[in-house]
This record gives C-alpha cells, sequence and structure tokens, in this order.
C-alpha cells in the first residue's frame, strides 16, 4: 500500500513533498484514497484532502493532538474547539528538484558539521523559541552545519524533524554576507549526496526569504501548508 500512495503522491510531487518525505521515513498511514490523506509522523498529524467532510470526520474521530500540518487548511474551527491549538505558522512549500547545486565560492567563511559542543551557542542565538529536548534532539540527529570565520562560528543551519531545511540563523553583526546562502547550500549539496528530499516551506509573507529559495533554484507549490500547535 505504502508504494501505491507513494506512486499517487508523486503525480503532484512539489506539492506533496512533505507527505512523500514523511512516507518514507516511517510515517503511518491513517487513512487513503485518492480523495485525501492523513499519515502520522512521530507527534504530527499531516493531511491533505480535497474532500472537506472526510477531514473533518477524521479530525473528530483524533484523540490526542498536538500538531497537525494541513493542506489548504478550512478546519479551524474544529481543531481550536478541540483541542486549543492555533496557527502557528502559515507556509509556502519550497522544493529544490535537480540533481546538483552550483556552489557560490564564499572566501570569508567556513561551513562545517556541528554537534552537541554547540548546543548553548544555537539555543542562545536562534530567535524563534524552541523546547531545549526538541532542540538536543535535532542537534544529535547530525542535521547541523555551522559557518564560521576565523574559526569563531557566526551562524547556523539545520533540519527538522519532518525533513525541512530550518533552524537557519546568522548573528546580527555578520548578515548580508551571503552566510545563509551558504548555509543552505552546503545542507543541499549533502542531502543530494544522500538521495534525501530537499524541500522547505516558507511563511506566506516573509518575501525576502521567497526571493532568496526562488535565487537558489528553488521551485514554489500551489498548496499552503497550516502548522497548528
Amino acid at each position: 500500500m505504502k508504494n501505491e500512495i507513494l506512486k499517487f503522491l508523486k503525480q503532484d510531487y512539489l506539492n506533496n513533498l512533505d507527505l512523500i518525505y514523511a512516507l518514507e521515513h516511517g510515517a503511518k498511514i491513517k487513512y487513503y484514497n485518492q480523495a485525501g490523506i492523513m499519515l502520522k509522523f512521530e507527534d504530527i498529524y499531516m493531511l491533505a484532502f480535497k474532500d472537506e467532510k472526510i477531514a473533518e470526520q477524521l479530525l473528530k474521530q483524533i484523540d490526542k493532538c498536538s500538531m497537525l500540518a494541513i493542506h489548504n487548511d478550512k478546519y479551524f474551527n474544529i481543531i481550536n474547539q478541540k483541542w486549543r491549538l492555533n496557527k502557528e505558522i502559515v507556509a509556502y512549500q519550497y522544493g529544490y528538484l535537480k540533481k546538483y547545486v552550483r556552489i557560490i565560492n564564499n572566501p570569508i567563511v567556513e561551513i562545517k558539521e556541528i554537534g552537541r559542543e554547540y548546543f548553548e551557542f544555537i539555543k542562545e542565538n536562534y530567535s524563534t523559541p524552541i523546547e531545549e529536548a526538541y532542540l538536543l534532539e535535532r542537534i544529535d540527529a547530525n542535521v547541523f552545519v555551522g559557518a564560521f570565520i576565523e574559526k569563531q562560528i557566526v551562524g547556523f543551519a539545520g533540519r527538522h524533524i519532518e525533513g525541512t531545511i530550518g533552524f537557519v540563523e546568522v548573528i546580527k553583526e555578520y548578515r548580508r554576507l551571503g552566510i545563509a546562502q551558504a548555509l543552505e547550500q552546503y545542507l543541499m549539496q549533502k542531502l543530494i549526496a544522500e538521495n534525501e528530499i530537499i524541500y522547505l516551506q516558507v511563511e506566506v509573507d516573509n518575501y525576502p526569504s521567497m526571493r532568496l529559495h526562488e535565487k537558489l533554484g528553488y521551485e514554489r507549490s500551489d498548496d499552503i501548508i497550516t502548522w497548528y500547535m
């Protein structure tokens, strides 16, 4: 059944990158037909439906839920009333579909993989509130890279549990030097070598990030992904 679903999802590859990644990395299939799909990946329920009534019925059947990622969301009232969850992120999905990365050399910065020795630096400089346990789990999963100038760390990037590139941060005095781009390109090259899906999500009003990722060669999906937490 998994292969059948993957074949179906790949017919609309860009819009379904998150679902494909989840399914390829152990997500549980909670519901599937050609009207829609619901997966559970770790603690995340992921839904994409053309038939709103089926989606509503499935949401009502879920007992405990702390996080949802929904394509083209129309279910705020049900979700908010049942679990008191709110819309935290509303984003376009961006996928990198090429098999190579054109690296733009940045002579001032060195990018390399980093681990727990930089936990405090990441925690103190990441601009989005985050649970320490989750951050440690991601660091231990070896998904973080750091940017160094003269052996001093000035930025970092990594991957979230659902596979998106994220955690991108450059400390203030080193911004506008192409460091964020260098971090992402390093990760992209690494993921291509590992034959992994390369995708991320950009909030619908973050126009500078949209321009950056389109410059890097990403393509934008039509679907809008809403995260409830």
